[in-house]
């Protein structure tokens, strides 16, 4: 178990890792729900329950951000990121085994939160911000695939930051 654990979470980073390099909103969310659900796979291999229903909850406030421009979720979009936060807290708490566990419920709120943004350039801001929650999370599980993940996800979100954020401003 412990070896597909780790098979599984050096998949679920390839397909983060994509998420980032993609120019448009839609597909950066869409590859990014993709990975949410390889990760859970990986945390519940590993035991980490914690880790599973969070980036569980992070599947579903990505695929409800994807679809924000719709009219029930437009309406309600204060109402539907409040509740999408509380369940982060609620759930993260409810499965609480030590300061660690506390980790994936920040990375996790700052991830769904960059996903309401419109501008890719702050979508990317925001999700490097949670990334060091992860990475602190997965030493502690012992997720090593993802411990790589997390730095190589630093790394991809900056090249992203670079390559369409500050480069084009350079250049011109």
């Amino acid at each position: 178990m412990y070896i597909a654990a780790q098979i599984v979470g050096i998949l679920a980073v390839a397909t983060y890792l994509l998420s980032y390099q993609l120019k448009k909103r839609k597909h950066i969310i869409a590859v990014n729900a993709t990975s949410s659900f390889l990760y859970v796979l990986q945390y519940i291999l590993l035991g980490a329950l914690e880790g599973a229903a969070i980036d569980v909850l992070s599947a579903v406030g990505a695929v409800t951000a994807h679809n924000k421009d719709k009219k029930l979720i437009a309406k309600h979009t204060k109402l539907i990121i409040i509740l999408l936060n509380l369940l982060f807290l609620a759930t993260g708490l409810a499965l609480y085994k030590n300061v660690f566990s506390l980790f994936p419920i920040a990375g996790a709120i700052l991830q769904m939160s960059a996903f309401w943004i419109t501008s890719e350039k702050r979508i990317r801001q925001v999700s490097f911000l949670g990334t060091p929650f992860w990475l602190t999370y997965n030493i502690a599980c012992q997720a090593y695939g993802s411990v790589i993940g997390s730095v190589l996800c630093m790394v991809s979100i900056g090249s992203a930051i670079y390559r369409y954020d500050i480069y084009p401003k350079r250049k011109k």
